[in-house]
């Protein structure tokens, strides 16, 4: 074997001591590096440690106090109901009011709902299941119930009249007689307190029909002359609770609630997230279990609670606990303690960040200068890599955006002297031939996504739950049929707007059906946030298209609007079709009823609606307004449905407009079959919007209907067809 002598040679002698150089370069490089990041780290770190332990000393100060304030107002609450009902016992025991004096009781029962507005009833039940109270309905509005039972037909004949009053006033308006199966001597606060004479009961939280509200009843058995003659009951709203934690300020974005050692949810800012209604029209309800919120305070506490094996039911102290949330990197001080109340549970949930300010500006500080020496090494080092690496490096860059971008015939191979980075572009050049396999996908921008994120050509799909969105300009045959060809530069500019608008939102676009856009977000890339960036870009949407349709008009061509239908469900997506030609889509019920959603819209006159697994994912980042409750074709169940108004503020509380507010009134009482009063609220809320509401006037137009002189079937008024 021959052997080379390359030592005379001066270009191997320049490649050998550049490579000497670059290792020694590297490797002060390294020194250096380590050198700056081990000093700040040796300041940093016992600085930090100390900063934090004095942090997590003052949150539970903090914590400390506002857990005090909370439990002496559950108290006040507690005292004050229960003071009332002595008194109340006093009164109806001592005869002051005698119990078969309706005039007199009325006036007592109804200063006693005036006086205290977190009452919901004040009752009173006999041993033989006679019944009599006054409910509290709205702050206004009363309602009187006596009910007599018939032991022989295990019924019970209830008379309820019904009041409404003013400041100083009580006015007598209706009375409605009907059979009631109510049996007091059955209900919890009855049996409680026959069972514990002589002590005011509690009952456990539950729902009242009457209000979708959570609530709870005291009682106490109630003697006179020495016998006993039934029990005296006080039911109370633990909305007051609720009221007092949303105005409550706790750091910046610290959040209260309290919870029962059940995990119910009994008082938090959102009511939403305490009770949930079972039916709509009866207003059944259940206490929402803190497992199933979805809300991110409540989701940081059950999840902290979690990690540090702390059970609900266990909890008989307080218990302080810091949690570290995956993902964000995010810590937080969450203290439970027992509110001294039945089995209620009083949490505070505070971020960390509230506290580090001050902190974070030291540590900035610190960061900026330690950055501030590494750049000047690293430049010093890319001085003398830019000419060995940078340049071919840069042009690698050029070629792997060519396979981004699937332009594939444009990939060459670059020529360097460097071994490893001819390779390495050889590898993309092969790389590139391999993906031009690919073309048999439906749109070229599609397999340039899918290719971005790892998905191959090949048959098959998965269940996902994602967000469809159905886009359709309204009266676009007829619009066809006018223009013919020359409609076509302005289709091009709509469906171009359209796309960027949906693929600049992480939206995939599925198809284009003439003048119809399918696309739906959370696939192929995974996105939890797919119903909130799917209703933003509805609403940016529908501003590109007011912006086309203002430039159009200033051309004298008609105008075009368009309608938009989106819905979030469990669907299959994947690669649908044959071997030679697929397409990457996704099938379902939710897609179907995202493309009738967006017909719906031609029934309203709205621009968006939302089916509600849209608004339940994306609700604290959106502001709506509940649109209707309609039955659709192929479905036993009504869906409720919304129309997507704004994106909410982050750093504000959602609020939504005084119009929206009555609008939703109004179909309450629409539900209540109270035509007149849902009539006059729709015709305010027509009023309140600037240029009218054109969903507001098709209920109008409804309830003049049922106003009419004219029969109906009887079916819910509150539910419209649609196909």
């Amino acid at each position: 074997m021959a052997i080379e002598d390359t030592s005379a040679d001066p270009t191997h002698r320049m490649t050998s001591i550049g490579r000497i150089m670059v290792s020694l370069r590297f490797s002060m490089l390294t020194v250096s590096l380590v050198t700056v990041l081990a000093t700040a780290a040796a300041v940093h770190l016992p600085w930090t440690w100390i900063s934090r332990a004095n942090i997590g000393d003052m949150a539970g100060q903090l914590n400390a106090e506002i857990i005090g304030g909370i439990s002496r107002e559950v108290d006040r609450l507690f005292e004050s109901t229960v003071n009332t009902q002595a008194a109340l016992e006093q009164i109806l025991s001592s005869n002051t009011v005698a119990l078969n004096d309706p005039k007199r009781r009325n006036q007592l029962l109804f200063a006693l709902l005036r006086a205290n507005p977190h009452f919901s009833w004040v009752s009173f039940g006999a041993q033989n299941g006679d019944f009599f109270g006054a409910q509290r309905r709205e702050d206004r509005s009363f309602r009187v119930v006596e009910s007599t039972w018939d032991s022989n037909l295990d019924m019970a004949t209830r008379r309820e009249d019904y009041y409404v009053g003013d400041d100083s006033r009580i006015f007598y308006t209706q009375t409605k007689t009907k059979e009631s199966d109510y049996y007091a001597p059955a209900r919890q606060w009855y049996h409680r307190a026959i069972a514990n004479p002589q002590k005011h009961v509690w009952t456990d939280v539950y729902i009242f029909s009457a209000n979708g509200k959570p609530g709870i009843n005291t009682s106490i058995a109630l003697d006179v002359e020495g016998q006993r003659v039934g029990v005296v009951s006080i039911a109370i709203e633990l909305d007051r609770i609720s009221r007092y934690l949303r105005d409550l300020t706790i750091a910046q974005r610290g959040e209260a609630f309290i919870v029962s050692q059940k995990g119910e949810m009994i008082a938090f800012r959102d009511v939403g997230e305490v009770a949930k209604v079972v039916d709509n029209e009866d207003r059944d309800g259940a206490l929402k279990q803190l497992r199933d919120s979805h809300h991110p305070a409540l989701v940081i506490a059950r999840e902290a609670m979690a990690a540090g094996g702390v059970q609900l039911d266990a909890i008989n102290e307080p218990r302080r606990l810091s949690y570290t949330q995956p993902g964000t990197g995010e810590r937080y001080f969450v203290t439970v303690k027992p509110a001294n109340r039945l089995d209620w549970l009083i949490a505070t949930v505070i971020p960390e960040s509230d506290f580090l300010a001050g902190v974070d500006r030291n540590l900035d500080q610190i960061a900026y200068t330690v950055l501030g020496v590494v750049l000047f090494i690293m430049a010093l080092s890319m001085v003398v890599a830019r000419v060995l690496f940078l340049t071919p490096l840069s042009r690698m860059i050029e070629q792997t955006r060519l396979i981004e971008r699937f332009d594939l015939n444009a990939v060459r191979p670059i020529d360097t002297r460097i071994k490893e980075i001819a390779s390495l572009s050889g590898a993309l050049v092969q790389t590139s031939r391999g993906l031009a396999a690919f073309r048999k996908y439906i749109a070229t921008d599609l397999v340039r996504d899918l290719l971005s994120k790892g998905v191959g050509a090949r048959l098959g799909g998965e269940r996902r739950t994602l967000t469809i969105l159905f886009m359709d300009l309204a009266g676009f045959t007829t619009l066809t049929e006018r223009m013919g060809h020359r409609l076509l530069p302005y289709l091009s500019a709509y469906l171009s707007g359209m796309t960027r608008t949906i693929m600049d939102n992480r939206g995939t676009i599925d198809k284009f059906i003439g003048d119809a856009v399918m696309a739906f977000w959370g696939a192929p890339a995974w996105n939890e946030n797919h119903a909130v960036d799917a209703c933003r870009s509805a609403l940016q949407c529908v501003q590109v298209m007011n912006g086309l349709r203002e430039k159009w008009r200033a051309e004298g061509r008609p105008d075009m609007y368009a309608r938009i239908g989106v819905n979030t469900g469990r669907v299959v997506v994947g690669n649908i079709g044959s071997d030679e030609r697929l397409d990457y889509t996704v099938i379902g019920d939710p897609v179907n009823l995202a493309s009738r959603l967006e017909g719906m819209n031609k029934v309203y006159g709205t621009s968006i609606i939302i089916g509600h697994n849209t608004y339940e994912e994306a609700k604290y980042d959106v502001v709506v307004r509940r649109l209707d409750a309609v039955q659709v074709k192929g479905r036993e169940e009504p869906v409720f449905i919304y129309e997507l108004l704004d994106m909410a503020d982050p750093e504000k509380d959602i609020v939504r407009p005084e119009w929206v507010q009555v609008y939703e009134t109004g179909l309450d009482a629409y539900a209540d079959r109270d035509w007149t009063r849902a009539r006059d609220l729709f015709r305010r809320a027509i009023e309140l919007r600037p240029g009218g509401d054109a969903p507001a006037a098709l209920f109008v137009t409804r309830c003049d209907a049922k106003l009419a002189p004219r029969l109906h079937d009887g079916k819910s008024d509150f539910i419209a067809a649609a196909e």
